[in-house]
């Protein structure tokens, strides 16, 4: 299962931002970072790009910065129900370490590789989504006020940044 590794990012993301993703969404996003993560990594394999391991480090890291920061303003600043749908570009912002993946051990067709970076993006956004899920709904007044849980996603968000640098 140590393909499993290859989501951890996407794991870690919906952890986060997992509580403002509800209902039948939920299953819509973990596809999502699935469905980005193997798509960047065919385009990279078919084009031939490659990127430094730092500079996708650094854009992904800005990405979920930007989304903690914006959603912590929107919940600082609104009264109303907190804007949240610069979420739905995350999974997008997280794809750039995967166009540079390659087949690395170069044991494993390109069809295998893609087949498993989207089972395991899309399994582990899942489980961060549901594990993110159950908090809210331990926490009534998560559950009741977005906006609440519109900054504590974007405080989570930023504190994902160190995690997902300590992982790689």
């Amino acid at each position: 299962m140590g393909f499993l590794a290859l989501g951890i990012d996407s794991f870690i993301a919906c952890l986060a931002v997992g509580a403002l993703i509800t209902g039948k969404a939920r299953f819509a996003y973990a596809a999502l970072f699935g469905i980005a993560d193997g798509g960047a990594f065919l385009l990279g394999t078919a084009l031939h790009w490659e990127m430094s391991e730092e500079v996708a480090t650094f854009v992904s890291s800005a990405a979920l910065i930007a989304l903690g920061v914006y959603l912590i303003a929107v919940a600082v600043l609104s009264r109303k129900v907190a804007n949240t749908r610069y979420v739905w570009a995350l999974p997008f912002a997280l794809t750039l370490d995967n166009i540079s993946f390659g087949l690395v051990d170069g044991t494993s067709s390109v069809a295998v590789s893609f087949f498993e970076q989207l089972v395991s993006s899309t399994l582990l956004a899942m489980a961060g989504l549901l594990v993110s899920a159950a908090i809210v709904r331990a926490v009534p007044k998560l559950n009741q006020n977005r906006i609440l849980t519109s900054g504590i996603a974007g405080a989570a968000a930023i504190v994902a940044v160190p995690v997902l640098l300590r992982l790689g």
